[in-house]
């Protein structure tokens, strides 16, 4: 029996424990007209939420990060469809060098609609030489 995995490789995030690190996102949608192949999706009104977990049922959330706080993430460009996901040391200087699982979601806050912009995908976490206390 072969089993596909259900976690988007070309969606992978590696950090090296304890790293600070910038995560972009652009989120892009299909183009209904036809004319481009993708095109921007408007981020005006919304929420970015970033979650990492040890596997996708998990209860315990291991990083969380959200737009509507300063210094987790940000809607840099919102007619653009561009966020930034800010990770800092302490998010993973604790974290087992293994792989954990990660989504993305929008949450429209003026219709409550929320949308998976990244489904589950791989968040590696890989061991550095140099251990800076945090």
């Amino acid at each position: 029996m072969t089993m596909n995995s259900l976690l988007l490789p070309e969606n992978a995030i590696e950090v090296i424990r304890g790293e600070t690190k910038t995560l972009r996102l652009t989120v892009q949608q299909k183009d209904p007209t036809g004319e481009k192949s993708w095109i921007p999706v408007d981020l005006t009104d919304s929420v970015i939420y970033f979650t990492v977990k040890k596997e996708a049922e998990h209860r315990e959330t291991l990083i969380a990060k959200r737009s509507s706080v300063v210094g987790e993430a940000e809607i840099t460009n919102p007619r653009g469809g561009v966020a930034e996901i800010y990770l800092i040391p302490s998010d993973t200087d604790c974290l087992d060098a293994t792989d954990y699982v990660y989504d993305v979601w929008v949450y429209y806050t003026a219709t409550a609609k929320r949308y998976p912009v990244v489904t589950p995908s791989v968040f590696r976490v890989v061991p550095g030489v140099t251990r800076i206390p945090v």
